[in-house]
C-alpha cells in the first residue's frame, strides 16, 4: 500500500508536539445564521466541542466595521456572546485565518505589508480585549495571491520575502502566537509546496504548520493520494505538523455540502490507511458561497441533526478513526 512510504517520526521539540496534538480544528461558515448560538447554547454541541481542539475564526470576525461576509457575526456580537472568553474556559485554542500576502498588499514600497501586519495585530488585540488569546494564525494561501504579477509572481521568492517580513513583525509583537501556512493543492504542486516551505525556512520564517486546501477532483484520486502521502512524509522530516481541510463547495444545500465532506473523509481514510497514519491536523471548515452570494452553509447546530456542521465534525472524527456507521443517526455516505 502507498502509505508504506511514510517516514517514521522522530522526537519533535515540545512546542511542535503541542501543536501536533491539536488534532481537530473547527471553522464554521463565517456568516452562518446560528454562529452566535454556538456560544449562547453550548449544550447543543457537547461532543463536538470536546472533539475540537482549535476553533478558527476568520479575520473578518475581528474587524470593525464588520465586513459583509460575516453577516450578523460581527466582532461586537461575538464579544457580547462571550465567544473569545468562553473558548478559553472550554480549553479550546483560538486560531485566526488571516491574509498575510494579498494582491492589494503588494505595493511598490512597504505600505502594503505594513497594512497587512497592522490588521493582523489589530485582530490579535481585539481578541485579547474580548477576554481571549490567539494561539494560531493560519495564513490564507499567500502563495496563491503571490503568483499575481503585481506581487512578483509567478516566482515564489517575492512572496517568501513578504511572508518573512509579516512573520517577523507579528512575532515581535506577539511572540507566543504560532503562525502557520494554508496552501492550495493542486494550484501548488507537491514539489512546489516543498519548495515554499524550504524558502520560508531559509528566511527564518518556517511555518508552525502546513494545512492543505485540496481539490482532489482536479488530479484524480491516485495522484492526490500519492502527493498527500509525499507531503506528509516531507513534513514529518521537517518536524512540521501537516493538516488537510475538509470542506464542501455547495453553498445552497447542507446535504450536498456534507456529501463532499464525506467523500473527502472516505478518500483520506483509504489513502492513509488508519488513525495512526492520519495527518496531524484535520480541519473541518466552511467558506461555501450560496447562489445568492451568502456564506452561511452549512448550519452549525445541533450536533444531533444530520448534516449540521457540528455533526460533520463528529462524523469526520469517527471516519478518520475507522468508523463506518452512524454517529448522528445517519450513515456515512460512501462513494
Amino acid at each position: 500500500m502507498a502509505a508504506a512510504v511514510l517516514l517514521l517520526r522522530g522526537a519533535a521539540p515540545s512546542a511542535q508536539q503541542s501543536i501536533a496534538a491539536d488534532r481537530f480544528w473547527f471553522a464554521p461558515s463565517p456568516g452562518s445564521i446560528d454562529y452566535l448560538r454556538l456560544f449562547e447554547h453550548p449544550e447543543e454541541w457537547p461532543r463536538a466541542r470536546q472533539t475540537a481542539s482549535v476553533f478558527k475564526f476568520y479575520q473578518q470576525h475581528t474587524q470593525t466595521p464588520a465586513p459583509d461576509i460575516v453577516g450578523p457575526n460581527t466582532y461586537d456580537a461575538l464579544a457580547r456572546a462571550g465567544a473569545f472568553r468562553l473558548l478559553g474556559q472550554w480549553k479550546t485554542k483560538i486560531a485566526i485565518e488571516a491574509g498575510s500576502v494579498k494582491e492589494f498588499y503588494c505595493t511598490p514600497g512597504a505600505a502594503g505589508m505594513n497594512e497587512s501586519i497592522g490588521k493582523t495585530l489589530d485582530s490579535l488585540r481585539a481578541v485579547q480585549a474580548a477576554g481571549g488569546s490567539v494561539a494560531y494564525i493560519a495564513m490564507d494561501e499567500p502563495f496563491v495571491s503571490g503568483r499575481a504579477r503585481v506581487c512578483g509572481g509567478p516566482a515564489l521568492e517575492p512572496t517568501a520575502d513578504r511572508v518573512a517580513t509579516y512573520v517577523s513583525a507579528v512575532k515581535a509583537a506577539f511572540p507566543n502566537v504560532q503562525i502557520g501556512l494554508i496552501e492550495a493543492y493542486p494550484f501548488s504542486s507537491e514539489p512546489a509546496v516543498e519548495t515554499i516551505v524550504q524558502l520560508l525556512r531559509a528566511r527564518g520564517a518556517a511555518p508552525a504548520f502546513l494545512h492543505m486546501d485540496v481539490n482532489w477532483k482536479l488530479t484524480g484520486f491516485a495522484r492526490f493520494e500519492q502527493d498527500m502521502i509525499a507531503l506528509q512524509a516531507f513534513c514529518a522530516a521537517q518536524k512540521l505538523p501537516f493538516g488537510i481541510i475538509f470542506n464542501g463547495t455547495d453553498g445552497d444545500s447542507d446535504v450536498l455540502y456534507a456529501s463532499e465532506v464525506y467523500t473527502t473523509s472516505n478518500l483520506l481514510e483509504e489513502a492513509f490507511g488508519g488513525w495512526a497514519r492520519m495527518p496531524d491536523h484535520l480541519i473541518v471548515q466552511s467558506w461555501a458561497v450560496s447562489s445568492t452570494g451568502l456564506v452561511i452553509t452549512p448550519a452549525n447546530l445541533p450536533e444531533t441533526r444530520a448534516y449540521s456542521h457540528t455533526s460533520l465534525l463528529l462524523d469526520v472524527s469517527r471516519r478518520m478513526r475507522g468508523g463506518t456507521g452512524a454517529s448522528t443517526g445517519r450513515a456515512v455516505i460512501r462513494r
